[in-house]
């Protein structure tokens, strides 16, 4: 069965994907707390609403090769979610450093709520479906 489907496990999985990038990009300002004229990458946060709309939409038909004389497009896909640098900063060191450990630090928290939510969400759904269909759900 092919979860991708329906539009809730659509959605937590984009959460906790979202998730995922968003700790590595965290985790390398943390790396980077000493290193000179470093600013900080965060990705933009997650729209809901737009998620949910999205989610709601049937996935788009992709154009595909059906022919060995048909050329491929150009264009490159953009990855999921992209890293941009922070704009506001709390403060900045005489090296021009502007990571605030305490600052990532929350956001690493908060992250980690997130995709636990988006996991929790995902298993009980999934343990819904279980029922539904007559199997257990354990």
């Amino acid at each position: 069965m092919d979860l991708s489907k329906f539009a809730l496990f659509r959605m937590a999985q984009t959460t906790m994907n979202w998730s995922a990038q968003r700790q590595k990009v965290l985790a390398q300002n943390v790396a980077h707390i000493n290193t000179p004229d470093y600013r900080p990458k965060d990705l933009k946060e997650l729209d809901f609403r737009r998620m949910a709309t999205e989610a709601a939409r049937p996935e788009p038909v992709r154009a595909t090769m059906t022919h060995a004389a048909h050329q491929p497009g150009t264009r490159e896909e953009p990855g999921q979610f992209a890293a941009r640098e922070s704009r506001r900063t709390f403060e900045t060191t005489l090296d021009d450093n502007t990571v605030v450990l305490e600052e990532q630090m929350r956001k690493i928290g908060s992250t980690k709520s997130q995709f636990m939510l988006a996991t929790n969400l995902f298993e009980r759904n999934l343990r819904m479906l279980k029922t539904a269909l007559g199997r257990q759900g354990g």
